[in-house]
């Protein structure tokens, strides 16, 4: 495991495992002037969430965690339920409709659950991480009593071995 150093640059071969423990900082907040527009005790709005979308997240969009699994799960789950209503209604512009809707609903749908199971595995590698270095400290404490146990014993038997008498 690399050290988790800040300021320090990390090596382009080397892999780095970043745990983030402290919580994302949070904005300042506006002062009470009566001009900000979140007026909802700092809660951000549609708009807000709205504006901060740019054109380069939809052109990056494969980029994304989970969105390959998302889109072929929605594919698959939209021209399965299209074609079947197709084959049991018999009315193209319905199934059309219906294979839009289940598209939407499926990959959004898988998305979800792709996401829950990053983090749960996340969760995970930072269990493990803490038992990890927990039983390492575990075992330096424990070396570091048996080395002071045998600095005592060999102490001891250096002591035994002086003898009993001096001549002055």
């Amino acid at each position: 495991m690399a050290p988790n150093i800040e300021n320090a640059q990390p090596d382009p071969n080397q892999k780095t495992l970043h745990v983030w423990s402290k919580p994302i900082e949070q904005l300042e907040q506006p002062d009470n002037q009566g001009n900000d527009k979140n007026t909802n005790n700092g809660r951000p709005t549609i708009s807000d969430a709205v504006g901060m979308i740019k054109t380069e997240d939809f052109a990056n969009v494969h980029n994304t965690p989970c969105a390959r699994q998302g889109f072929l799960t929605g594919i698959a789950t939209g021209a399965g339920f299209g074609g079947l209503r197709f084959v049991l209604k018999g009315n193209a512009v319905n199934a059309a409709n219906w294979a839009v809707g289940m598209f939407v609903l499926g990959s959004t749908a898988s998305y979800e659950y792709c996401q829950y199971l990053r983090r749960a595995e996340r969760i995970q590698m930072k269990r493990h991480i803490e038992v990890v270095s927990e039983n390492k400290r575990e075992l330096a404490r424990k070396a570091a009593e048996e080395k002071k146990e045998q600095i005592r014993l060999e102490q001891e038997r250096i002591a035994a071995q002086k003898p009993w008498y001096k001549f002055w």
